[in-house]
C-alpha cells in the first residue's frame, strides 16, 4: 500500500504531499520490469526535491 510523504522542490520552493511506493512495492515493480519513477515536483516538474517540509 502506498504511504503519503511530504516533500519541498528545491527549484521553486513548492510544497507538497504525494503517495509513494514503499520498498516492497519498488521491489515488486522492479521484478515485473514495470516503471517506477522519481519523485518530482508537481508545480515545475523537476525532480530535485527533499523529503519534508523544513
Amino acid at each position: 500500500m502506498t504511504e503519503v510523504k511530504r516533500f519541498q522542490c528545491l527549484n521553486c520552493g513548492h510544497r507538497f504531499e504525494i503517495d509513494v511506493l514503499t520498498t516492497e512495492e519498488k521491489k515488486e515493480a522492479k521484478r515485473k520490469d514495470e516503471p517506477v519513477y522519481p519523485v518530482a515536483c508537481a508545480q515545475c516538474r523537476r525532480t530535485d526535491v527533499r523529503p519534508g517540509w523544513g
